[in-house]
């Protein structure tokens, strides 16, 4: 039934943001599951690329302290997949781009993070998409929304400063929160 409402394009109300058309809908939502079932896939080939090394460790010990390190590694990459212009690989792919919602710029690296953060809370995200399908608690917070892409001037300057920042800063929280993790013995 809501896929023939989708269809259809019929308006409706919701209380705190008037009408909105359903065709708008259509064109965002369904390339941006897409966009996010490419980005969990790269995750999980990545993932795998990394295990290779677990066949490498000769104890237990080794095996574990390189669970530890390539989830940190992985998920650090994982909160800056929008980093470079505000495009995934999914977003690539689907032809979407993440951007500021006051200015319409592409989403500076530090916002992208910012967005991405809650991917961790993501039964609860996907369940606030499922209600508002133009924004997450991601992009509330972060100020950004996804859109379909347009071309962004190749002379335009990327913010490297900002990318250097953001991919530290996702090391740092990866870093703690999967060490408390490891620390009461969840990873083991």
């Amino acid at each position: 039934m809501l896929v023939s409402l989708f269809l259809v394009g019929w308006k409706f109300h919701f209380k705190w943001g008037g009408y909105m058309y359903l065709n708008n809908i259509v064109k965002i939502l369904p390339s941006r599951i897409v966009s996010a079932i490419i980005d969990q896939i790269t995750l999980v080939i990545s993932f795998m690329i990394f295990s290779i090394g677990k066949e490498l460790a000769s104890s237990p010990e080794e095996i574990h302290k390189i669970k530890v390190t390539s989830a940190i590694i992985l998920f650090s990459l994982f909160l800056n997949k929008d980093l470079y212009f505000g495009k995934s690989i999914g977003k690539y792919f689907n032809g979407l781009r993440v951007v500021s919602s006051r200015t319409g710029n592409p989403a500076s690296p530090i916002q992208c993070l910012i967005r991405n953060i809650f991917l961790f809370l993501w039964p609860i995200e996907a369940l606030i998409l499922f209600f508002s399908p133009q924004k997450r608690i991601g992009d509330i917070v972060a100020g950004t929304k996804v859109q379909a892409s347009i071309e962004v001037n190749t002379g335009s300057r990327w913010q490297y400063i900002q990318a250097i920042l953001s991919v530290i800063i996702a090391f740092i929280i990866t870093y703690f929160l999967f060490n408390f993790i490891d620390s009461i013995e969840i990873m083991n």
